[in-house]
């Protein structure tokens, strides 16, 4: 089962180097470009997770802030008839 390969070539039967290595760097071109997106969207996607981390970290701590920043009410003085 031989199957024949189209070629380009020259009228002079010469095969057309200058067509297949325009196509090698159209597509090395490209191949650079879709690296380059999926870097960017790693980069991106591990920015997203480490900000929802934080998120939560800021979630999880935000409540024994806001008690220990509260004085407690037995701990402040009571003053009855002051006037300010």
């Amino acid at each position: 089962m031989t199957q024949t390969q189209l070629i380009r070539r020259h009228p002079d039967s010469s095969i057309d180097v200058d067509f297949y290595r325009t196509r090698a760097t159209s597509l090395r071109g490209q191949a650079k470009r879709d690296a380059t997106t999926l870097r960017c969207a790693g980069v991106l996607a591990m920015v997203g997770a480490l900000a929802v981390v934080f998120l939560v970290l800021l979630v999880a701590v935000a409540p024994m802030h806001a008690h220990s920043a509260r004085p407690s009410p037995s701990s402040t003085p009571i003053t009855q008839g002051a006037v300010l």
